[in-house]
């Protein structure tokens, strides 16, 4: 039962944390082994109680621990592979959701990333652009936290600006304010205010040329 399940987490997460105050590795073992059971899981569309029960662990404990542990790909396909169990429906409907528009959506962002990338080396700076991948997990934490329809969700256009030093990353946020006009209440600054795990980074969400949102 529940009952049983929480308690049953809470001595796994002691074992967890002991293993990570004597070595380091158990516990990337043992996160490696769990996105390993859930990709087999996955790949034999095994969908019971079990897997359900599986899923719930790895999204409560181990998804967060690989946060913490910033191995951030990890953290996504675990969060994902754990959530295709826990709501299979809502998974698919997202996921067929996505793949209706990819072509659009991968064609917008990847013309947005040029023209960027043009005012960058105009700028005389050195950064790597890429497109965000798909976060299933995320998509529907976010519709469901803020009460967003998917088609109002920004994330699903999405691309990362990665450069070498603090100065530089204020630079591009100027660039890109200067290139698409930002909305105000979607900016967040984790540089001047970290997160507890050390993640440092600027987020913005600006008016694309199609009037419609663009997260960077």
């Amino acid at each position: 039962n529940a009952a049983q399940q929480a308690v049953a987490q809470v001595e796994t997460l002691r074992k967890m944390l002991l293993a990570m105050a004597s070595d380091m590795r158990v516990v990337l073992v043992r996160l490696a082994s769990c996105v390993t059971t859930l990709r087999y899981f996955s790949d034999q569309k095994l969908f019971n109680d079990m897997t359900r029960a599986y899923g719930r662990e790895s999204l409560d404990l181990y998804a967060p621990l690989a946060n913490r542990l910033g191995i951030w790909q990890l953290k996504w396909e675990l969060e994902d592979l754990s959530f295709r169990f826990i709501e299979p429906d809502t998974y698919r409907r997202i996921a067929r959701m996505l793949e209706e528009k990819r072509m659009m959506r991968e064609g917008f962002v990847q013309g947005a990333i040029e023209r960027l990338q043009r005012e960058l080396a105009a700028a005389g700076i050195k950064a790597e652009v890429s497109g965000r991948p798909k976060h299933i997990y995320s998509i529907w934490n976010k519709m469901r936290g803020k009460g967003l329809d998917f088609s109002e969700l920004y994330d699903v256009r999405a691309f990362r600006v990665i450069v070498p030093d603090i100065k530089t990353c204020y630079t591009v946020l100027g660039l890109v304010h200067n290139i698409w006009t930002p909305i105000p209440k979607e900016f967040d600054d984790y540089i001047s205010r970290p997160k507890p795990n050390g993640y440092q980074s600027l987020h913005t969400v600006v008016m694309a040329d199609d009037g419609r949102p663009l997260e960077v």
